[in-house]
């Protein structure tokens, strides 16, 4: 029962991780631009799509079935720590603004 409660107070005191990610069509230079409150969860999802073959995003689907999974890779943009006095709301916010930064720096013809 100690090991349930260990590990229970483990995840409980996690540091959240979360960023700003894009998703690009190495064939096509589009992309798809996104922030997360957790970027393990993308990672796996991008993971998981890649080996099912299914496309990660329904916006990127036609592209995803004409030029297969491997022509997508994920890129890390920003990461950023949640703060301990810093509510879910003001995590989120902060990424959304990350997010608008980042955006201002890419083409928007080419977004997804």
């Amino acid at each position: 029962m100690s090991d349930r409660k260990a590990l229970s107070k483990d995840y409980k005191e996690r540091k959240q991780v979360g960023g700003v990610y894009a998703i690009t069509n190495t064939r096509n230079g589009k992309y798809l631009l996104g922030y997360a409150v957790d970027l393990a969860s993308v990672r796996n999802r991008f993971q998981f799509a890649q080996t099912t073959g299914s496309a990660v995003d329904p916006r990127l689907r036609a592209d995803w079935v004409a030029f297969g999974a491997a022509a997508f890779t994920l890129d890390i943009l920003e990461e950023l720590e949640q703060g301990p006095e810093q509510t879910p709301a003001q995590f989120t916010d902060d990424l959304k603004a990350l997010e608008a930064l980042r955006r201002t720096d890419l083409d928007p013809t080419k977004e997804y």
